[in-house]
């Protein structure tokens, strides 16, 4: 789904629910007022628990195409580590293994909150319309305080519903907040060319994640 930098986001019914029921979402605390939202959710049939552990231990870059979404995505940031010369090569242009929600940690994201087996929130500040983007390092309190002219700040969680007899409703959601008005059309320029793309990767998430659900694992909570 793409969304215009000033569109609300479209409800989900798994959104609707917990509206209705009065529930506040973990993101809320961090990004409550936001300029875009874009949001995708899928019913599985599984417990909450069990979804949300295969859903945190999914690895992306099972799927060919979205490793090479990815790794052209971060080309800009690889080419400058080249430039500044052996050993100088930014985390994020290192070679990555696999590519998971706690991978992110570390690659210009933070942990802003979580509550396990429910809802995982990571944050970053950052300028994603440059060629070379480069994330502050904040605490999740900076992160909500954080004003400084010139950013976008960048919210995105991965939660888990029950849903009727035995199924969950699993929602990824982000959200963006730019911190003055000219931010602002940078980043609806930027959401112009990668807003498609972003919204393909999390379609074929869902699909890998439908497929590992399908599978038996010993090891994964019931």
């Amino acid at each position: 789904m793409n969304a215009s930098a000033t569109q609300r986001p479209d409800h989900s019914s798994a959104a609707a629910a917990r509206e209705t029921a009065g529930l506040q979402l973990l993101m809320d605390q961090f990004l409550p007022r936001y300029d875009l939202a874009v949001a995708h959710a899928h019913v599985f049939r599984a417990s909450p628990a069990e979804c949300y552990w295969v859903a945190s231990e999914l690895d992306l870059f099972r799927a060919p195409l979205i490793r090479t979404l990815l790794d052209v995505r971060g080309l800009p940031q690889r080419l400058a580590g080249i430039l500044k010369g052996p050993g100088k090569a930014t985390t994020a242009g290192a070679a990555r293994g696999t590519f998971r929600l706690k991978d992110m940690v570390g690659l210009g994201w933070i942990l802003l909150g979580e509550t396990p087996g429910s809802e995982l929130v990571l944050g970053q500040v950052s300028r994603p319309w440059k060629t070379v983007p480069t994330a502050a390092t904040l605490t999740p309190d900076q992160f909500v305080d954080f004003d400084r002219p010139g950013f976008a700040k960048i919210a995105t969680s991965l939660r888990v519903d029950p849903h009727g007899s035995g199924s969950s409703i699993l929602t990824m959601e982000t959200r963006v907040a730019s911190t003055d008005d000219e931010s602002r059309r940078r980043f609806r320029r930027y959401w112009l060319l990668i807003g498609p793309f972003s919204a393909l990767i999390r379609r074929m998430a869902m699909r890998l994640l439908a497929a590992d659900l399908r599978r038996p694992i010993p090891s994964r909570p019931s």
